[in-house]
């Protein structure tokens, strides 16, 4: 068996080959090349572990479900449904209304021998990631799916798997959507997440590296797909490399959303209760703060350096001395048809089985190395953190929160004096400003003329301290006197975007004035001439109230009164809610944490009720976790009486000798990935066990009662040993 993996490659999108009851014994005889391994032992029993299911809470999937059904969750059927519910959640605007969607036809999913090999091209699997951010207008209480929703769909297997992020919980929860076909009533249920992590790592969704080649990106795949005569559900799966692009780049920053739960939860646990509040409020100002302003970082005050960035500088280096590990969340590249040389027609459909086969440097069970080691030293370190902390928000956040803002009471305005030199285009149809305050401001725009009155403009660049420059700004006249050569003109400043500009500060520049009233002033000079006038930027320290709505929520939290800042996840909605209350924005309060979804364990009853003998003592310890289930994938070779077992372990033989041999190879020499995987934190301690050894000799002697070789499967091609097909009741 290969582990269950979610979304294995190139895809992320979820348990890959997880199937229970799914497949009809008349389906098995096209299930081609199943896998064999032992995954992840148990203490001893299979029972004991962990199946599953978060201690509370619910992923994004289930609340997308929930948000507009009524009663019980209902997930809409067919495949392009769910996705329209998706998209409805998201801004139309955004190219391909904000999913991207690939066709894997032969990739690292289990589940794609659903179809047989043969028809891999015919019935490909559907991966769909959510790439795009709700309208800047979503309705507060939104839902966030940018990179925290991915979905993979094989129409034969009549199942969905899912990974979906769990806000409650801070982390990827994977899911699992049983009877996904007409007529039926889809079972939403948690996948194994043991068995999960043996592919997924980093716990977070994962993709192939660059050119993404078993994708409908890759033009021979394409092709292929293009010459079922297939519309493929009336999927846009036409499209270059861009769609796989952006889902590469999802998973890349779903992949530290870990890392960001981790600083929050454990970086900022200081010695004091005062002290770890105090640090996770700094934070959070600050990455709102970085989200509004829009710059990659400001320069700290002596606030943020006391309250945030030396204590976590602190705790970092007493807590992980040696950095945090950022996992991978990519897996290599695959051309599925590598071995065709240019020129030689591409494999019929019957040949498609060993090109179907996964070596082992492609297979995404091997150990990958991490990306990086933050070694929390310095400031950039902390800004990073930051940094990330604000990608918890999305855009319409944002734009909900400066709308409170503006509707606060407008604090003093600050001026920076400039002086500018003034010229009249030789049309006469604008004004021409090149301005500067000594070194470090300087300001170019241009003002359309409508005879000898100013109207809108254009501020073509603005340059701040501290700050990048902006460009394309507005200018729109808010007052201009009838003699406009003796004339004050103030104009207002806005961003491509709708909002304001920032200083590096964080403060808005409003408005820019020009001239001073001054009858010596002439702001419409004759053309081509110039004249030197003076100006003023005015700007407004309007996020200020900002950090006293965060310090109020500090202080509630000290009071017991408000657990967002408390220890537990970095929770968006418990975090914003009560932020833009204290503005006077009338937002719901967040949904309490639900009950805990039923946990799915394992079938292991007849484990407990059976007399294991010594023989078979082993597999228990090493493969019960996930072969003692009625399941096609994993194969469930442990799920039976004694007879059945041992029946099952026979058929299954070649193939787990095979896997099993791999553990005596060095890594280079592997052309398959070994059982346990090496992911497994007992694969180590298994190598020197006696459970290898006497694995081995029972599955040699089950193969020699039946006449069939055992000592000589590493001479032959995986692909080509028996298949360990289970039939399931």
């Amino acid at each position: 068996m290969r582990l269950h993996r979610l979304l294995a490659s190139p895809g992320p999108g979820a348990i890959s080959g997880r199937r229970f009851d799914l497949l009809s014994r008349s389906m098995l005889p096209l299930l081609l090349g199943v896998l064999f391994g032992c995954a992840l032992a148990l203490p001893a029993v299979a029972a004991d572990v962990d199946r599953t299911a978060s201690p509370y809470g619910r992923s994004l999937f289930d609340r997308l479900l929930e948000h507009e059904a009524d009663g019980a969750p209902q997930v809409p059927f067919p495949f392009p449904a769910l996705l329209q519910r998706v998209r409805a959640q998201l801004d139309g605007e955004h190219p391909g209304g904000g999913l991207a969607i690939v066709l894997i036809p032969l990739g690292r999913s289990l589940q794609r021998h659903a179809a047989g090999d043969v028809d891999a091209f015919r019935f490909p699997r559907v991966v769909a990631a959510v790439t795009g951010e709700p309208a800047a207008d979503a309705p507060a209480g939104h839902l966030y799916l940018k990179d925290r929703l991915y979905l993979a769909h094989h129409e034969r297997a009549e199942a969905l798997e899912v990974i979906s992020y769990n806000e409650d919980e801070g982390r990827f929860e994977f899911q699992l959507v049983l009877d996904y076909r007409a007529g039926a009533t889809p079972r939403v249920v948690p996948a194994n997440r043991m068995l999960c992590l043996a592919c997924h790592q980093n716990a977070a969704p994962i993709f192939s590296r660059p050119s993404w080649d078993e994708t409908s990106a890759n033009p021979p795949v394409a092709a292929r797909l293009a010459a079922t005569g297939l519309d493929h559900q009336g999927l846009p799966w036409r499209h270059g490399v861009d769609v796989p692009e952006a889902i590469d780049a999802a998973t890349a920053r779903a992949n530290r959303l870990a890392v960001t739960q981790r600083l929050w939860q454990e970086g900022c646990a200081l010695a004091t209760v005062q002290a770890s509040v105090d640090c996770r409020a700094q934070a959070l100002l600050q990455a709102l703060r970085q989200r509004l302003i829009g710059a990659a970082g400001t320069v700290p005050s002596a606030e943020t350096t006391h309250r945030l960035i030396a204590p976590l500088l602190a705790s970092w280096q007493v807590r992980w001395p040696d950095g945090i590990v950022i996992p991978n969340p990519q897996v290599p590249n695959r051309q599925p048809f590598a071995g065709i040389e240019g020129g030689i027609a591409p494999p019929a459909d019957a040949e498609l089985a060993r090109y179907a086969d996964i070596p082992a440097a492609f297979d995404p069970l091997a150990l990958r190395g991490p990306l990086e080691h933050w070694r929390g030293r310095n400031a950039a370190d902390v800004a990073r953190f930051v940094h990330l902390l604000g990608e918890l928000f999305s855009r319409a956040d944002l734009v909900r929160i400066e709308r409170a803002l503006v509707r606060m009471p407008p604090p003093a305005a600050r001026e920076i004096e400039l002086t500018c030199t003034v010229r009249r285009a030789a049309n006469a149809s604008r004004l021409d400003l090149d301005c500067a305050g000594g070194d470090e401001v300087r300001l170019q725009a241009r003002i359309a003329l409508e005879g000898h009155r100013a109207t809108d403009g254009v501020l073509d660049r603005l340059e701040l301290p501290g700050s990048h420059a902006h460009t394309g700004v507005a200018l729109s006249v808010i007052r201009n006197q009838d003699d406009a050569s003796r004339a004050t003109i103030r104009f207002t400043l806005t961003a491509r975007q709708g909002g304001p500009i920032r200083a590096s500060s964080g403060e808005a520049l409003t408005t820019l004035r020009l001239g001073t009233g001054s009858a010596n002033e002439d702001l419409t000079t004759d053309a081509d001439a110039a004249a030197t006038v003076a100006a003023n930027l005015e700007l407004v320290d309007d996020l200020a109230p900002l950090g006293r709505v965060v310090e109020t929520l500090a202080q509630a939290n000290l009071a017991g009164q408000d657990d967002a800042l408390t220890g537990g996840p970095a929770r968006r909605t418990a975090l914003l809610a009560p932020l833009l209350r204290a503005l006077g924005d009338d937002v719901p309060a967040p949904p309490a944490a639900a009950a805990p979804p039923p946990t799915r364990t394992a079938d292991v009853a007849p484990l407990r009720a059976m007399h294991w003998p010594t023989d078979l003592q082993p597999f228990l310890r090493q493969c019960s976790q996930c072969h003692a289930e009625d399941t096609a994938f994993p194969p469930g070779f442990l799920h039976g009486d004694e007879s059945l077992v041992r029946a099952q372990l026979a058929a299954c033989a070649q193939r787990m000798l095979y896997r099993l041999a791999m553990n005596r190879l060095p890594p280079s020499a592997r052309p398959k990935t070994p059982m346990p995987p090496p992911a497994a934190v007992h694969a180590a301690a298994f190598l020197q066990s006696s459970d290898l050894t006497a694995m081995r000799e029972l599955l040699q002697g089950l193969l020699q009662a039946r006449g069939a070789p055992g000592n000589d499967v590493l001479a032959h091609p995986y692909a080509t040993l028996a298949p360990c097909r289970i039939p399931t009741e």
